[in-house]
């Protein structure tokens, strides 16, 4: 059958039976962002057994990471290269004992298993999505994408301006992550909890295509 006779038999098709696309539903309305949104977040959070910890001060924060560490027996971590000052300034001094990876980058190329074999990966959100607790992290040259995908733990450090209502944001911090030419970022992860999959017979397995567990230390204060 040549091309021009199958168009025709589509066209007198449609023509004899229209299609009708419905109207979509009206979106919901967005959730707040106020003084609960720690508190929402917390609990969007725990059924995918992610745990909020919540910082009031920087020191707190950082006492919070030592404590994940220690929690999580961890010997070694890599860091995003680019972290808000008032964690950098302390962070590494904190978790001396711990052997520290470098991210890879355009200059080192380190590879992929090196990071697989890390215990902590640590990154800071983009955005937190407060509908749906998926935390939003964009790769650049300082912020790998690998360092939140490989470590056995991914900890991730939410500024408190970073807590969005829900989806609709995504464009908007796409936009704002344009590089100099205007091009978007190679890649923007939505990440809600550990890795899971159950395809083989509905059985549950952590951790097969990512981080086995993931926590979030919430910096409840203006930057």
């Amino acid at each position: 059958m040549s091309r021009q006779r199958i168009l025709t038999a589509l066209r007198a098709a449609t023509a004899a039976a229209p299609i009708v696309v419905p109207a979509p539903p009206a979106r919901p309305a967005s959730v707040p962002v106020d003084e609960t949104a720690w508190e929402r977040l917390a609990a969007v959070l725990e059924p995918l057994e992610v745990r909020l910890r919540l910082a009031k001060t920087p020191a707190e924060a950082i006492a919070h990471v030592a404590d994940i560490a220690r929690e999580r027996a961890a010997t070694s971590y890599v860091r995003w290269p680019q972290l808000p000052p008032y964690i950098m300034d302390t962070l590494d001094a904190v978790l001396a004992d711990l052997v520290r990876v470098e991210a890879p980058s355009p200059s080192n190329g380190r590879p992929c298993p090196d990071l697989a074999k890390v215990d902590l990966g640590i990154t800071h959100a983009h955005a937190a999505l407060i509908d749906s607790g998926s935390l939003v992290v964009v790769a650049g040259p300082d912020t790998p994408r690998a360092v939140s995908l490989l470590p056995a733990v991914h900890l991730c450090l939410v500024p408190r301006a970073a807590l969005l209502p829900d989806v609709s944001a995504l464009p908007a911090i796409l936009n704002r992550h344009r590089d100099g030419a205007g091009r978007l970022p190679s890649c923007l992860n939505l990440i809600s909890g550990p890795s899971s999959t159950a395809d083989i017979e509905l059985v549950l397995v952590r951790g097969v295509h990512g981080p086995i567990a993931v926590e979030v230390v919430g910096l409840d204060w203006d930057e």
